[in-house]
């Protein structure tokens, strides 16, 4: 969205924000050691007062972020700010955020931030922004060309190529959670037979509870004694892990459906990492394993062949990382 101070040489601290429907965070990174100094405390995001109130909560907990690290804004490159939406980058806005405000359509958000704050605020997609802090910071470091996956309530992803984000015309590249791998298949909140609706978060619950009402032999049924509504991601990969086998196909048949979409990225993209993230992601190899298989059996050969899949490093920093990236990749090209 801003110009950077072209003195930014001596600027030693980044400050990066993840901004969710729930939640705003932010820390400070020191750009010597590539590492956090400190973090503000998680603050609500007020997603339904605003893009006013949100901003306004943006900035606060980046003010607070600097002061638990003893920091000055003279020492602060920028601001980088991960956001959960289409995000036209260039000029900070947000163009669509379905769990904000009226949706925020086309809204300025990094503006009043940088008002807020007096310093440089640059905003990206959540997704995209996640990709680009495992690229700089995290197991990403030796590639240039990546793509990443992030499994949660919905399915993003962002692509690097030649070490530069792929943003697109309008700011939604790599909305990999689109990608049809199954036609006439579920919904949910993207299209039919999506591979969000196919390997999200309600997708595996559902695939769950529907083994449990035809009457499958499983220990899912008496964890949350038959209540469809009281079974998570997480309790399924608890009772795989403890080898009930019909959690463990619930994992198979949702890694099926997300190798065939890292399949499609390698047969594509060519690229020499693709980094699985996300809260799904912490089942492992669970849901790691049947999405090498898949991907690896249907991508050209010559190409899967030079391409590892791998889960992220960097965890709930993700977003926080990514806006640091995104500050740091702003100056690098001035």
């Amino acid at each position: 969205m801003t110009s950077v101070d072209t003195d930014h040489s001596q600027k030693p601290y980044v400050v990066g924000v993840d901004l969710g429907g729930t939640n705003v965070r932010a820390a400070v990174l020191e750009r010597a050691s590539e590492k956090i100094v400190a973090r503000g405390h998680n603050l609500p995001s007020l997603a339904l007062d605003g893009v006013a109130a949100t901003a306004g909560q943006i900035a606060l907990a980046a003010e607070t972020a600097l002061k638990e690290a003893g920091v000055s804004k003279a020492d602060v490159l920028g601001v980088g700010v991960a956001v959960p939406g289409v995000v036209k980058a260039g000029e900070g806005k947000v163009m669509w955020a379905p769990n904000f405000k009226d949706q925020w359509k086309g809204v300025a958000v990094a503006q009043p931030v940088q008002d807020a704050l007096r310093l440089p605020v640059q905003i990206g997609n959540d997704a995209n922004l996640a990709a680009l802090g495992e690229f700089r910071f995290g197991v990403g470091r030796e590639v240039r060309h990546l793509a990443m996956i992030t499994l949660g309530t919905g399915i993003g992803g962002g692509i690097i190529v030649d070490g530069k984000l792929l943003e697109g015309a309008d700011g939604g590249a790599a909305e990999v959670g689109h990608m049809i791998v199954n036609p006439g298949g579920r919904g949910g909140r993207a299209a039919f037979g999506s591979v969000e609706g196919e390997s999200a978060r309600d997708a595996i619950t559902e695939r769950a509870a529907r083994k449990i009402q035809e009457g499958y032999a499983t220990t899912l049924a008496d964890v949350v004694d038959y209540d469809r509504f009281a079974l998570t991601p997480a309790i399924i990969a608890q009772e795989a892990q403890n080898g009930d086998q019909v959690a463990i196909e619930v994992f198979e048949e949702t890694g099926y459906y997300l190798g065939l979409c890292v399949a499609n990225l390698i047969n594509i993209l060519n690229p020499e990492m693709v980094v699985i993230g996300g809260g799904i992601a912490q089942a492992g190899e669970l849901i790691l394993e049947p999405i090498r298989r898949t991907a690896y059996a249907c991508a050209v050969r010559s190409l899967s062949r030079s391409c590892r899949i791998v889960p992220a490093d960097l965890g709930d920093n993700a977003g926080i990382f990514g806006g640091a990236a995104l500050v740091l990749q702003g100056v690098e090209e001035i």
